[in-house]
């Protein structure tokens, strides 16, 4: 069978790529590069900034270039996954401690189809239920609930939720009742600027864009062109960040920032929110400006290089569709943390 997607040496890929008009500099140093970050991910990964319609890259690209770009995303990528984690821990920290407080602490108490919605669209607690009860089977369980299962009579939540994943957990808060989701809802924004319904669309909204993105930076899955299916509404958004963070015209979000809030900023802007601590809040704004801090030149041989990659983090920005002046909006929500 002759294959459309055959194995090619190094040497053979680095001819098609410059058959395709990338431009190889030292052909040691580039089997290096895609020995190190694979061909898939740089070509591939990359090809809707560099490439062409054609299938050919634009003129003057080098693969260098397009390493530079994908360590820039690498960095965003690494602040997106720890800060992720924390935001998890914190919402299933509040999570389990409204359902503790009204659900009970044994398991078949709290996960009572009583205490939940039947079904919301195509989401069902029956569903849910089945996949949080594989961290109840002692063969499949994992520490701590394993611990719980063999050594205590019961599962607390704040246990139960550390095995249980991210997507379980927003889709319990998905399916508590209005009477306790408002409770949770209350905890994880304490403002009075916006109704409690508008906090439930805004953290579900919220919550669903952070796992996506993390899902992406965890698998390789072209996270910098990554767009939330989950559209984090502004005008809610808007009424509870200081002025400067969102731009409006006309009454409106700008159509630029609704675009930015798609992407990897109105997840940066929802972790800062919902962290509401100064110093974390500020380490996250610190790796921000680590990736994008301009580059200084030391002298002439290295302004080439310099120039390069001010030039590359600009391009990220754009293609990701975060506002230039990001840091400074961040910047704006630590000042506003009491």
């Amino acid at each position: 069978m002759a294959f459309d997607k055959p194995f090619l040496d190094l040497d053979k890929q680095l001819n098609l790529l410059e058959s395709r008009n990338l431009i190889i500099t030292n052909r040691d140093r580039a089997k290096r590069l895609i020995m190190t970050s694979s061909y898939y991910d740089l070509i591939n990964g990359y090809k809707s900034v560099f490439m062409l319609s054609n299938d050919r890259f634009k003129d003057n690209v080098k693969l260098e270039d397009i390493y530079i770009f994908s360590f820039i995303d690498k960095g965003i990528q690494s602040i997106t996954m720890k800060y992720s984690l924390m935001i998890e821990t914190l919402f299933k920290t509040r999570l389990s401690y409204v359902i503790s407080n009204h659900l009970g602490v044994h398991q078949d108490d709290y996960l009572h189809a009583r205490y939940y919605k039947r079904q919301i669209n195509h989401l069902s607690f029956a569903k849910v239920k089945q996949e949080i009860n594989k961290q109840l089977d002692i063969c499949n369980a994992k520490q701590p609930t394993k611990y719980y299962l063999k050594y205590h009579n019961h599962v607390p939540p704040w246990i139960l939720f550390k095995n249980i994943s991210f997507g379980s957990a927003i889709n319990i808060f998905r399916l508590l009742s209005t009477k306790h989701k408002r409770e949770v809802a209350n905890l994880l924004l304490p403002t009075d600027l916006i109704t409690c319904k508008d906090k439930i669309e805004l953290l579900i909204n919220t919550l669903e864009a952070i796992r996506r993105f993390r899902n992406c930076a965890a698998h390789s899955l072209n996270f910098f062109g990554c767009r939330s299916v989950y559209n984090i509404p502004g005008n809610i958004l808007y009424t509870i960040v200081p002025n400067g963070v969102l731009k409006r015209e006309k009454g409106e979000i700008t159509s630029r920032d609704k675009k930015s809030l798609k992407g990897i900023y109105g997840v940066l802007i929802m972790t800062a929110i919902l962290l509401n601590d100064k110093l974390l809040v500020s380490s996250l704004i610190a790796e921000c400006r680590g990736v994008f801090k301009p580059e200084v030149s030391g002298d002439d041989d290295s302004k080439h290089i310099v120039d390069l990659i001010n030039e590359l983090k600009q391009k990220y920005k754009e293609a990701t569709q975060i506002p230039i002046d990001f840091i400074d909006r961040l910047e704006i929500i630590y000042k506003s943390i009491t």
